[in-house]
């Protein structure tokens, strides 16, 4: 048999190379974006990974932290693009945003993602906060005597998010006192101005906010000034902060499993909403809360999924810090 001239001169290992990875590619059903190899995202894509039936291909990708890596990555499969991409992460969500237009997505583990521009026409996903209402709730129940609420936050970032926080907050018959902070450098001066006018501090996931600098600053004065603080990390509970609603990595993964899964069977992201967390978890630190002269009830502990303690008036275990994914 003659060969087709197209092949002719083409090495044997290199069309075998070819073939592979044309059948990587098209084989694939689902593609994974990763901004990068870490614990919190893992956990989140084995989750995924286990909603799916066992004879699904898929096919993973870590941008290590690199979007030009990601961009590339999602260039190379526009030939054959997989029927779903699942974006952890802000690097992989941006890279498939861009890159990738007619593929649905589904991103998750993405702070404030509409500050970035996602969702995008063909993408829906998992937000990363927990609403208001919710929050607010939680803190009322845990400091009942609470009335004025606190928080800093930086109003290009969180100013929609503080409409409805404030909305919320006047549901439940909460005042919310906001201060404004343009540069993470105004935040020691803003809380301690902030401090001595409210009964507790609320923590929002505000990148102006929280930084590296900050966040043990933000901690030790609210235990010094004894003003119980409300946030989002089990690290911030067990330093300190009398609770948080917790966002599970493998909760999240399993909600964007059953999403992809709706999309796959016809559904369109564009009629998907961004859905809130399914499953957020309370964090209680009891000897914060012995501290600050709350005496959590036994329906409140039984409602908490995590519960810290310590050595002396806080817990101070030191753990792996994942503020912010």
């Amino acid at each position: 048999m003659t060969t087709p001239c197209l092949l002719r001169g083409v090495p044997v290992l290199l069309l075998g190379v070819l073939a592979l990875s044309a059948s990587t590619v098209s084989a694939a059903e689902i593609a994974i974006f990763k901004s990068a190899d870490v614990a919190y995202y893992n956990q989140a894509i084995q989750a995924f990974r286990e909603t799916l039936p066992p004879n699904t291909a898929i096919a993973e990708y870590s941008f290590k932290g690199n979007l030009i890596r990601g961009r590339e990555i999602a260039t190379s499969l526009r030939a054959a693009p997989p029927a779903l991409v699942l974006a952890v992460g802000l690097k992989a969500a941006l890279a498939a945003k861009l890159e990738l237009v007619d593929t649905p997505v589904v991103f998750c583990l993405v702070l404030n993602p509409e500050s970035h521009g996602l969702p995008a026409p063909n993408m829906t996903g998992i937000l990363m906060r927990v609403p208001p209402t919710t929050q607010l709730a939680s803190i009322q129940t845990l400091a009942p005597h609470a009335r004025r609420v606190g928080l800093l936050y930086d109003p290009s970032r969180s100013g929609e998010l503080i409409a409805e926080s404030e909305r919320a907050a006047r549901k439940l018959g909460l005042q919310l006192i906001t201060v404004p902070v343009e540069n993470p450098s105004d935040v020691p001066g803003a809380l301690r101005r902030l401090l001595p006018t409210i009964d507790l501090f609320w923590l929002l996931q505000d990148q102006t906010v929280i930084t590296e600098d900050s966040m043990d600053f933000i901690v030790q004065t609210t235990l010094e000034t004894k003003v119980p603080m409300f946030g989002f990390s089990p690290t911030l509970v067990q330093q300190g902060a009398l609770g948080a609603l917790v966002i599970n990595a493998r909760d999240i993964g399993r909600q964007a499993g059953h999403l992809a899964t709706a999309l796959l069977q016809g559904g369109s992201p564009s009629r998907q909403p961004l859905q809130d967390p399914a499953q957020p978890q309370l964090a209680l630190n009891l000897n914060s809360a012995e501290y600050f002269g709350l005496g959590p009830s036994k329906e409140i502990l039984r409602l908490a999924t995590l519960l810290y303690g310590g050595p002396g008036a806080v817990a101070q275990r030191e753990l792996p810090k994942d503020l912010i994914p």
